[in-house]
């Protein structure tokens, strides 16, 4: 795996200086805090790459089984590269002519996006079709492939690096979360689209980004900004040195909309703000009017073999020690593995429609009629 490089303007941040194109010059000399999920990531796609690279060879030599070495690595990040991996070689397959295939490839989008480069964890490229293929490894937050402008630049940067040498009419995107979603998900668009989207949209928020431009957005986007939550924007968003709410005796419909969205925004900020207020105290700092104090406490055992052997001899049954429980559905199916669990329990597993959940109107899921259940629009 290659060292690790950013551009100013990344791809990975793309859809954070897309909305607010200040907010590049504003934290481009803040340190990058590493954490126990950075590191899993950087971990689980070295793993990716050395399982994909030794699996192509084989592919072209006609064995689609091939391992590799993963001692060392956790089962679970085992499990997921071996997903993104079946997932490519499902994508190698479905091509007429076999594809070229990148890994790990350097890409540049200096023509849209200035000092502008990524590296897509794999592409692939054949019969007029350029298909980017992003792995995630985190289980926090979906991140969804439509419209995703991370991929949009890198499909950018990788249609650059080959419409010399290659014919490309459609790009199709894939996003693989193994930990999240149990299949990838993918889109494709016209190739004159992306270009459109590149010199309409993505070129001119990057120069206003570059220069430092523009005005602060806060939002959704905003979740792993340097300045977030601190940043003045967010309060002013909410007015909260005078935020109250007016309670006229019957709300409309469409009054109850607005503040629901308004309020869920506040209580997710206040979330992150005070978050952010401890982690600063943690750290040594003095926040006016807040301290530090000693939250639950939880029981354990120092020593829990001889704990048990202590109750055994005052006379505690050693069966009420333990209890026996069945594994889920999903421990069972990681147990056998997938394609081995689907044959083997066909016909024994189901899947009830979930309930009712609040979202937002924008969210891609179908809608839920009570009448009828799910509404199956395509």
């Amino acid at each position: 795996m290659p060292p690790l490089e950013h551009a100013l303007l990344s791809a990975s941040s793309a859809n954070r200086w897309l909305h607010c194109p200040p907010s590049v010059r504003l934290t481009e000399d803040l340190p990058e805090k590493a954490n126990q999920y950075m590191t899993e990531g950087t971990e689980a796609h070295a793993l990716c790459e050395q399982i994909l690279r030794a699996s192509i060879t084989a592919w072209r030599l006609g064995d689609s089984g091939t391992m590799v070495p993963t001692d060392g690595y956790p089962e679970e990040m085992v499990k997921a590269a071996m997903v993104y991996r079946d997932f490519i070689h499902d994508l190698w397959l479905g091509f007429e002519h076999e594809p070229s295939v990148f890994i790990e490839q350097r890409v540049d989008t200096g023509k849209w996006v200035p000092g502008g480069f990524g590296t897509c964890d794999c592409l692939l490229i054949g019969d007029g079709i350029l298909h980017i293929v992003d792995f995630k490894y985190g289980k926090g937050v979906p991140v969804s492939v439509q419209q995703n402008p991370q991929l949009m630049y890198y499909a950018l940067g990788a249609y650059d690096l080959f419409r010399v040498t290659d014919t490309i009419e459609t790009v199709r995107m894939s996003i693989v979360q193994p930990r999240i979603q149990s299949e990838p998900e993918t889109t494709e668009m016209p190739m004159a689209d992306l270009l459109g989207w590149a010199n309409g949209t993505l070129k001119p928020a990057a120069e206003l980004a570059w220069q430092g431009g523009g005005e602060r957005n806060p939002g959704e986007w905003c979740r792993w900004c340097g300045i977030y939550p601190r940043c003045r924007a967010w309060k002013d968003k909410y007015d909260l040195d005078g935020f109250t709410i007016e309670a006229p005796p019957d709300l409309t419909d469409e009054e109850i909309g607005r503040w629901l969205h308004r309020l869920q925004g506040v209580a997710q900020y206040a979330k992150d703000l005070e978050n952010y207020v401890q982690q600063q105290m943690i750290d040594g700092r003095k926040i006016p009017g807040w301290k530090l104090v000693e939250g639950r406490s939880v029981r354990k055992w120092t020593d829990q073999e001889a704990a048990f052997r202590a109750m055994e001899a005052d006379g505690i049954d050693e069966a009420m020690l333990y209890t026996r429980e069945p594994i889920s559905l999903t421990a069972a199916e990681k147990l056998m593995g997938k394609k081995r669990f689907a044959q083997v329990m066909a016909g024994l597993v189901k899947r009830d429609p979930g309930a009712p959940k609040l979202a937002d109107a924008a969210d891609t899921r179908p809608e839920y009629n009570p009448l009828d259940g799910f509404n199956q629009e395509e």
